[in-house]
């Protein structure tokens, strides 16, 4: 039997590999775009935990004092940063400075994490104004945690 054009056979085991290779190539981009979402996660969590640490930094150097008042830290360059908790969001002087925080909260010179051995927390004044804060950032299901100390004025 000799027949000419595409038997029914050949036409199911095409639609057959056709649906398989779709599978497999749709499965791999949902794998890639998972990962890119993710690195895309731990950068955004980086830059915002930098951006708060050079604006809290410039806030310091431009300062004299530094106070916690009813949940926010205010400098005597009259910079105010604070933090909703709700909204996941710390302002400065109103204004949206970084988002994706899932944590504040100011803890003592004492409780600091990962110091450099070379740091010594007994040469810090006790008396000038300091802020030690710990941040917690989270995107994307990427978590970022970070500590950062400033102390008023340009000296340490």
């Amino acid at each position: 039997m000799n027949k000419k054009g595409i038997s029914l056979m050949s036409m199911v085991i095409y639609v057959v590999l056709f649906f398989a290779f779709s599978a497999f190539a749709v499965g791999m981009s949902l794998n890639m775009n998972y990962k890119n979402i993710s690195q895309k996660g731990k950068v955004w969590i980086h830059e915002q935990a930098q951006k708060l640490q050079y604006n809290l930094l410039n806030s310091a150097k431009d300062s004299t004092t530094i106070d916690h008042i009813s949940g926010k830290i205010v400098f005597s360059n009259n910079d105010e940063y604070d933090y909703d908790e709700e909204k996941k969001v710390i302002y400065k002087n109103g204004g949206i400075l970084v988002t994706d925080v899932e944590e504040l909260k100011s803890i003592v010179i004492d409780n600091l994490t990962g110091v450099n051995p070379t740091f010594s927390t007994a040469i810090i004044d006790r008396n000038k104004d300091y802020s030690c804060l710990s941040v917690k950032f989270k995107k994307y299901g990427e978590e970022f945690s970070t500590q950062i100390f400033v102390t008023a004025g340009d000296v340490i």
